[in-house]
């Protein structure tokens, strides 16, 4: 499978896994706490003015416990949030466009799926949709050492909270929360995206039924795949 030419300049990350201090052992979230595998900040995404979003990372990843499955929060450069959840070649939606999973799945997420793509390994990591795992995320994760380790491709699907009635922190209608329009902060997109790693999850249990052939990959939409976009220069 080729592998997607990046464009543009993005923020330098010299450590993986945070361009804080140091990685965090935990960060709490929707009302319980995650071991983050990766926590960014990214000024050129976030919103500015004061807001909920004010004590919020731009970047979030770590493995839902009860699934294993891979999970990232990713602001976009209008500063609304994306949800990511990456499964393993053997899922049998593994190399689906967003636009061919087929209806039998009955994938509900806020809005509706609208990204199905391979790792972007090689994108910058605080824009980028894709895992990593080095040793010191294994001993983080309490996990053993697996295939993964070779970083073989996961296959991402994700949603992106930019619906109707939803507030896009970086757009220019200052009018839209008198006009009812809600931020969907950092806890409600936890929740939706441990929501899809469980309903995914559960597409690999026997008995299961697909009732479609795999589409070819690579046609999907992307979001946020020029990582340098909302970079100037």
């Amino acid at each position: 499978m080729p592998r997607k030419k990046t464009s543009g300049r993005a923020i330098a990350a010299i450590n993986p896994s945070t361009n804080l201090p140091a990685l965090p052992e935990r960060f709490a979230i929707g009302g319980t706490e995650v071991r983050p595998v990766q926590l960014f900040t990214n000024p050129h995404r976030h919103p500015g003015g004061p807001g909920p979003w004010e004590e919020e990372p731009d970047k979030l990843a770590w493995i839902h416990a009860p699934t294993g499955k891979h999970c990232i929060l990713l602001r976009q450069p209008s500063g609304e949030w994306s949800g990511f959840v990456g499964v393993d070649p053997d899922h049998p939606l593994w190399g689906f466009r967003f636009d061919a999973i087929p209806a039998s799945c009955d994938l509900r997420v806020h809005g509706r799926i609208n990204y199905g793509q391979e790792c972007q390994d090689e994108e910058q990591p605080e824009i980028s949709v894709c895992h990593i795992l080095d040793a010191a995320i294994r001993q983080r994760s309490r996990r053993a050492p697996g295939p993964d380790d070779q970083h073989a491709d996961k296959w991402w699907f994700g949603f992106t909270a930019d619906q109707a009635g939803d507030l896009i922190p970086n757009h220019t209608n200052r009018l839209e929360p008198e006009e009812g329009a809600v931020y969907r902060d950092i806890g409600f997109m936890y929740h939706e995206v441990t929501r899809l790693a469980c309903q995914l999850d559960a597409l690999e249990a026997p008995g299961a039924n697909l009732s479609s052939t795999k589409s070819i990959p690579g046609s999907a939409r992307s979001i946020g795949k020029k990582g340098g976009s909302d970079v100037q220069g």
